[in-house]
């Protein structure tokens, strides 16, 4: 179970990215405004650190 949490998180970042095109010039985190770029950003670099983090626990089980 431990494992599968970075996956299902990275999973739901991809998806709140491609969501994000769908959405307004500005988005919101915890609240503050910004910038959609830089949310898409945020949610991208998110999503690549749980995926990789779930590709290091995976290849460890081998």
């Amino acid at each position: 179970m431990n494992k599968i949490i970075p996956l299902i998180i990275g999973l739901i970042a991809i998806v709140n990215v491609l969501y994000s095109f769908k959405g307004s010039g500005t988005q919101a985190i915890f609240g503050i405004e910004m910038n959609v770029w830089i949310y898409r950003l945020i949610w991208s670099v998110l999503a690549v650190l749980f995926l990789y983090d779930y590709y290091k626990k995976s290849k460890l089980r081998y």
